[in-house]
């Protein structure tokens, strides 16, 4: 059976996207999907649990989970299956990752596969296939759950027709979540304490007048075109001056429609570029519409990324808690549009806003 892999994506309390252009994989052979697997998240998993919505012969959803004791399994089972059911797949692949066979050589974790077995299949979503694997790298063992005679060793992840594809699409495949996670580092912490002090200077233009979010907005259209043409420069009075104008909603719902169409790749761009640049807790904000950028083109795994750094920096942070409830219920990318809309919407109602005099003691 060959599995057409589209574009799309989601994730949720787990991490989770589809391939960054169309592709072939063969579901009959283990091997192969298993090698598909880093890719289609955008990174390799370690000790975690993946499944893949299946829709007929083609591939819908990856989600990744972190491996869990037996007693935890019911409950993670539990908590995967709204994502993957909202997709109304046809059936559901799963493929584990980490963890020694047996003594007897059966593959590790099988109270797992059977909670989620049981889980899905009760919700009418037959699982197909489920396979171990030790790692997702050339050579790595693999065994199937349901045939002792069923085993092999994974194809070499970086010549699949899939890792073709991804370098051809311009993504890139990182070694590991962590490793991912690296792009949303902050960056010199001499220069962060520099643009909170400028940041807490700024708190006197609150609440801004319209000529100055006028302003603001004609600025940040600048670093956008800037971000599009390659030469983005984020001074400190730049990040402290855009940072804090992002706090005022007039000017981040403005910029929300810049997550989605042609100018979306600039916009992702700039965002990065200020959520490394920007001090808690304003870096919540454009770590928001990075990880709202991300979604929209299927990157679920580097939209929940996104969104850690955003809610750690501000846990009441109103977009970012409207993301991650998009993201644990595995809404369609699509339908992110409207979920922008009323995250503009509710931004407008009174809310809870994070004191830098809260974050500022803890430096």
């Amino acid at each position: 059976m060959h599995v057409t892999v589209p574009h799309g994506g989601a994730g949720g309390p787990f991490d989770g996207m589809n391939a960054p252009t169309a592709g072939r994989i063969r579901l009959s052979d283990p091997s192969e999907l298993i090698a598909a697997v880093p890719h289609l998240l955008g990174f390799h998993p370690h000790d975690s649990v993946v499944l893949l919505a299946l829709h007929g012969r083609r591939l819908g959803l990856t989600l990744r989970a972190d491996l869990v004791d037996n007693d935890q399994a019911p409950l993670l089972a539990e908590q995967l299956l709204p994502p993957i059911a909202r997709q109304r797949p046809t059936g559901v692949a799963l493929v584990v990752i980490g963890g020694d066979p047996t003594p007897d050589g059966d593959p590790p974790h099988r109270a797992l596969v059977r909670a989620l077995d049981g889980v899905l299949t009760g919700a009418g979503l037959p699982v197909v296939h489920a396979a171990w694997t030790a790692q997702t790298v050339r050579g790595a063992p693999w065994r199937c759950y349901d045939d002792p005679l069923c085993a092999g060793a994974v194809a070499d992840p970086t010549t699949s027709p899939l890792a073709a594809a991804t370098v051809a699409a311009g993504a890139v495949t990182f070694g590991s979540r962590e490793e991912m996670a690296e792009l949303v580092a902050e960056e010199d912490p001499v220069a962060l304490r520099r643009r909170a002090t400028l940041l807490d200077a700024a708190d006197a233009e609150h609440p801004m007048s319209a000529r100055l979010v006028g302003q603001r907005l004609t600025r940040l259209k600048q670093l956008h075109r800037a971000a599009a043409a390659g030469d983005l420069v984020l001074s400190d009075s730049t990040v402290a001056e855009i940072a804090s104008a992002l706090c005022d909603h007039r000017v981040r719902d403005a910029c929300l429609p810049w997550c989605s169409g042609p100018d979306a790749a600039a916009a992702e761009r700039l965002w990065l570029a200020l959520v490394r640049a920007t001090p808690a807790p304003e870096r919540a904000e454009p770590a928001a519409l990075l990880a709202l950028a991300a979604y929209v083109r299927g990157d679920g795994a580097l939209a929940g990324v996104a969104l850690d750094a955003a809610l750690q920096a501000c846990p009441q942070h109103s977009l970012s808690g409207l993301l991650r409830a998009a993201l644990e219920t595995g809404l369609p990318p699509k339908l992110l549009r409207s979920v922008a809309a009323d995250a503009a919407a509710a931004l407008r109602r009174p809310r809870r806003r994070c004191t830098k005099r809260r974050s500022r003691q803890k430096r």
